[in-house]
Formats: C-alpha cells, structure tokens, sequence
C-alpha cells in the first residue's frame, strides 16, 4: 500500500514538473534563451535565403539587397557570355535574387560568408579564380558589404520604392554621384575599353551625360534610352531621385 502511494506521489510531480514548460518538457518558457529554433521570417537568422522582405521600415539597417547588392553584382559580373540570364558561365546566374539564391549550384549560404562560392570568389587570391577578373575586380568596400549581407542572413530586402530617408537637398558629385556610379555602372563603364566607349568613372563625362539628360533616361529605362544596366530592373527610385536632383542643383 505505502509502494503504491509513494509511486502515485512520484508520478503526479513529474506531471507538475511538465505542466511547467509551455510545450511540455525541455522546450523553453517565452522569454527563455532560445538558440535552437530557427528563423523563418526572413530576419538575420534565416539561412534558408526567404523570400521578399515586407517588415522594413525605417529602423532596419540591414544591407538592402536592391540598392546595394544587386547593382554591384549585375554591373560587375553580368556581362554577355558571362554570369548574364541568357548563357551564364557556369550555368550561374547573378541577374537576380531568385537565380542567385535558387540556381543549379548552391553559391550563398545566408549567415556564413566563407561557406559562400560567391564571397569566397570575391577574394580569391588567384587571377585566373578571382570574380570579377581584373581589372573590374570589387573594392574592399563592395567585398565587404557583400560579406555583411550574407552573414545578415541573405535577405531580399527590397528598397527599390523606399524613398524614406532619401536625402536629395543638397546633392554633389562627390558625395553623391560618384558613389552610384561606382557601385552601379563602373563595372562596365570603365578601363582602356569601356562599354560603348562611355567611361563614368571621368566626372566630365557623367556631367555630359546628366546634362543631356542620357544618364537619368538611361538609369530609368524610359523609352528611346539605351537601358542601364542592361540586365534586372531599373536602379531604385532614391538613386533615380538623386540624379535628377543632381542635375537641378547645378551639377555640383
């Protein structure tokens, strides 16, 4: 009787115990550190490249993947014959963010930049392996926001119709223009053989371009313009805005 009273006491402890935990034993009460369950909205711990970003506000400073990874990779590694949509050299695609991420090969792996053929091409110290092939290879800088956003989870964050925060009051080439064109447009447009024998890294030639109203019309891919970049979308509509505001202050 006492074996049978002691076993029935043990038993409704152990129900206790359970009814503790909100999921039942060794799941963690809210608020409890959980480093174990995973991300699937997409945030900084997702490693599973998710789809389209639709929480940004203005307090997400997460690298945006439309105005800052894109343009870089379609302008530098997108050429014709090379990781373009139409024939992309090792069946690689960096047109887009559903290419990039869901290619044949697997180049990204959100959270962990030196697990990434992407990154890791980057920096190869072989001229013959690196990607872009000199002289168009990326800056320190451009390598290591590309490095930020793999290890920020990959995100497609899209600021293309974000203009919060998009500062055009007092535009100049310097601060302003010059760096779009780095990121946007020199992997083409520079070197001993520009494309269309257009160099925008020469700030007298942008200021042509802007003057005749070829690089907005351009970079908008209005009608009668040549589309820049010729391959993915138009730039974002912050970048746009500042072009043109560039123009309407006096080409500063």
């Amino acid at each position: 009787m006492l074996r049978r009273f002691l076993l029935l006491a043990l038993v409704t402890v152990s129900i206790a115990a359970c009814a503790d935990y909100v999921n039942g034993p060794f799941h963690p009460r809210g608020g409890d550190d959980d480093d174990y369950t995973s991300d699937t909205t997409g945030g900084s711990n997702d490693t599973t490249g998710g789809g389209t970003d639709t929480t940004s506000g203005p307090t997400d400073t997460t690298v945006c993947f439309t105005r800052d990874i894109l343009p870089i990779l379609i302008s530098n590694c997108t050429m014709a014959e090379c990781h373009d949509a139409i024939n992309p050299e090792e069946d690689v695609d960096l047109t887009s963010y559903t290419s990039i991420m869901q290619g044949r090969e697997r180049i990204v792996r959100a959270g962990n930049p030196a697990e990434s053929k992407l990154y890791r091409s980057l920096i190869e110290t072989d001229r013959d392996e690196i990607m872009p092939p000199p002289p168009r290879s990326l800056t320190a800088e451009q390598i290591a926001l590309v490095a930020r956003w793999i290890r920020e989870g990959a995100r497609n964050r899209d600021c293309s119709n974000d203009n919060t925060g998009c500062d055009t009051a007092n535009v100049t080439y310097t601060t302003h223009i010059q760096p779009i064109m780095q990121r946007s447009c020199n992997g083409c447009h520079s070197g001993t053989n520009p494309s269309a024998g257009i160099n925008l890294t020469d700030r007298a030639v942008v200021t042509s371009m802007a003057t005749s109203g070829r690089l907005y019309g351009s970079m908008a891919h209005r009608p009668g313009f040549a589309a820049m970049p010729p391959s993915g979308g138009k730039l974002d509509d912050c970048t746009l805005a500042t072009i043109q505001a560039w123009k309407q202050q006096g080409l500063r």
